[in-house]
């Protein structure tokens, strides 16, 4: 692998703060004279600042950046068969709290997303929402799908959902809706969740409001919904 093709495996790892101080460094030179490495930089940013607002946030175990970082090494070694990025990194995750393996698949969902493109992976889409509009009279929402089947939700005029409760992400897919990460906005109605599950063959991503942690099953009718 040559020196510029090792900078461009390291941007996701720079955005999240997963280098050491030597490779921030040396990464950072490498910056300033590459445009390319700079434009995928900027093409990842902000989907890495929307992360913290995606799911409720814990402490992490220490061990979770080293899980994470030998995902991303094994995803990005060419012509290699592999299941979903979201999923291998969900076994690793099995013995730690909920919260913490949803916020380690939002990161893996961002992870996901460089690697396919540095690797010359399909082109993604993005989706339009439809909204409840009785109830989000302002909100508007899309769906980043990656060729993969990975996906990002991102809303804007969203307002609150109220007190203890958070907005979640749900997959529907054969007549069963499947659970994703909780997320809230911020005090401009924008918000993003990443999806971790493989949206290809889905019907639809939905989003309802449900209690602070999360519910197995809507609480309510989706107020938001992405056909797919």
């Amino acid at each position: 692998m040559t020196d510029h093709a090792t900078y461009m495996d390291e941007v996701g790892a720079y955005l999240l703060g997963a280098l050491t101080d030597a490779e921030r460094s040396a990464f950072e030179r490498h910056l300033e004279s590459c445009p390319e490495c700079r434009h995928e930089l900027e093409r990842l940013r902000p989907a890495a600042e929307l992360l913290p607002r995606s799911v409720d946030q814990v402490e992490p175990p220490p061990s979770l950046k080293r899980s994470l970082m030998e995902v991303v090494e094994r995803e990005a070694a060419p012509q290699r068969s592999r299941r979903p990025l979201g999923e291998r990194l969900l076994d690793k995750l099995r013995p730690v709290r909920p919260l913490v393996a949803a916020g380690a698949l939002a990161v893996a969902a961002l992870i996901g997303f460089g690697v396919a493109q540095l690797g010359g992976g399909d082109e993604g889409r993005t989706v339009q929402a439809n909204v409840n509009q009785s109830v989000l009279p302002k909100a508007t929402g899309r769906l980043e799908v990656e060729g993969d089947g990975q996906a990002i939700l991102e809303v804007r005029g969203m307002p609150s959902p109220g007190g203890g409760r958070v907005y979640q992400a749900w997959v529907q897919r054969d007549g069963m809706v499947d659970p994703q990460p909780t997320f809230e906005v911020g005090a401009d109605g924008t918000g993003a969740v990443a999806v971790p599950e493989d949206v290809s063959d889905a019907q639809a991503v939905l989003l309802t409001r449900e209690p602070r942690g999360g519910s197995s099953a809507p609480s309510e009718k989706p107020i938001l919904t992405v056909e797919l």
